[in-house]
């Protein structure tokens, strides 16, 4: 007689014992044969595996919850084989750069590495790897979406039987981390850039008023010298005529440079007041360009100016448009050696009228080009070349009109300064 195990059947079930308990079963049933075939029975057996399937239900039960914390983690968690290629790695590092398992095959995950790490982070995987050792670095991602993504990355090598067989490693999401420096960073530099410019400024405002202060002595000096010789006896007419026209003229650059000071202060405190009327350019011009004629000559400086065929009016304050016109031409003669030339241009673009003054000076170092319309500010200190306030000034007026100021120039090639004010509708009554 003999069996034939092609013909046993296996199965698992749960029973009863007398005592009411449950246990699990292994059964295999087996078909009994005669020598010359006939089926004469069957062989059963069973085994009680209930051990075995507890301990698998707990094996179940803790992969369960290991796949629930490693998904649910904050942190990347990947294992690598030692060639550095992804084994496993939960939906954080995902995430992080953007690749799945599948896209991360070989060493696809290092292409994620952002390209100015990339050559740092391997060479350092693979020093670690060489020496059996832990492995830390602090690199970018750069994500599939375009975004970079800084992480704290760990790895730790996993032994099986005193062999290492690949490591185990975690990446921290730092980015936040690294804002927050980088933005503390811009502030302390912020901070210091606003430090520099307050020193600067103290340092220039205090340059300025010892100027003002010297050139107010000045002035005064002058004026009291000059009543002084007038209160002599006996002076002829042609005498007292001179020492009345330089009274005059000291007293005017007094009132001038008090005008300055109080409209500097005016516009920083946007207490500027503009008395608006219709106002035309070229009038403007002729008037500014009659005013600094004499000067310009001389310095030995020529001084004109072309106005477009359009319409140049605008509505602002007259007095105040001159003043800007004046100290933009003073500003050019003062920094126009002879034989030079300053323009001044008037022309419509868009809704605005565009005046431009032009000289054949020197120019503005390229460093020196945002401080132009700085309070107190002047391009040679040691130039004695006033206050420093008119372009200040200028800027004032012009933007309490609604304009812009700005300024072009290369060394050795000259200078132009632009503004704008708003043109008056031609289609109002």
């Amino acid at each position: 007689m003999r069996s034939h195990g092609a013909a046993t059947r296996a199965l698992e079930f749960v029973s009863s014992r007398k005592d009411g308990t449950t246990l699990w079963v292994a059964a295999s049933l087996s078909a009994c044969r005669s020598d010359d075939g006939r089926l004469v029975g069957f062989v059963a057996v069973h085994r009680d595996v209930t051990d075995r399937k507890l301990a698998e239900a707990k094996l179940r039960e803790s992969e369960a919850r290991m796949r629930a914390l490693v998904d649910a983690s904050p942190l990347g968690i990947d294992i690598m084989d030692l060639a550095g290629h992804p084994v496993f790695f939960n939906p954080k590092c995902v995430e992080l750069h953007g690749l799945d398992l599948g896209d991360a095959h070989d060493r696809g995950w290092t292409e994620a590495i952002h390209p100015d790490d990339r050559a740092r982070v391997v060479s350092s995987w693979y020093e670690a790897a060489g020496a059996k050792a832990p492995w830390s670095q602090t690199y970018r991602f750069l994500h599939r979406d375009g975004r970079v993504v800084w992480v704290s990355g760990r790895a730790a090598p996993m032994f099986v039987d005193g062999e290492l067989v690949g490591y185990v490693g975690t990446l921290e999401d730092i980015t936040p981390l690294k804002q927050a420096e980088a933005d503390r960073e811009r502030l302390l530099d912020a901070e210091r850039e606003l430090r520099v410019q307050a020193e600067r400024a103290t340092r220039q405002r205090d340059e300025t008023l010892a100027v003002v202060a010297h050139d107010l002595r000045n002035f005064i000096s002058t004026i009291l010298l000059g009543v002084a010789r007038l209160e002599r006896p006996k002076l002829s007419e042609d005498e007292c005529a001179r020492r009345v026209a330089v009274i005059k003229r000291s007293a005017e650059a007094t009132e001038h440079l008090i005008r300055d000071l109080l409209d500097a202060s005016r516009i920083e405190s946007g207490a500027l007041a503009i008395e608006r009327s219709r106002v035309d350019f070229a009038a403007l011009f002729r008037g500014a360009v009659e005013l600094m004629q004499p000067r310009a000559a001389e310095l030995g400086i020529v001084l004109d100016y072309a106005i477009t065929e359009d319409p140049l009016e605008v509505s602002g304050d007259r007095s105040r448009l001159l003043r800007v016109l004046l100290n933009l031409l003073d500003n050019a003669l003062k920094f126009t050696p002879p034989p030079g030339r300053v323009s001044l241009q008037a022309r419509r673009s868009g809704g605005d009228v565009e005046i431009a003054v032009a000289d054949t000076g020197r120019g503005i170092d390229a460093e020196a080009l945002p401080h132009v319309f700085d309070r107190y500010w002047q391009a040679k200190r040691t130039s004695r070349a006033g206050a420093g306030l008119g372009l200040t000034i200028a800027k004032g007026i012009v933007e309490a009109h609604g304009g812009r100021i700005w300024v072009e120039s290369t060394p050795g090639r000259g200078t132009v300064l632009r503004f704008t004010v708003p043109a008056t509708d031609e289609r109002r009554p």
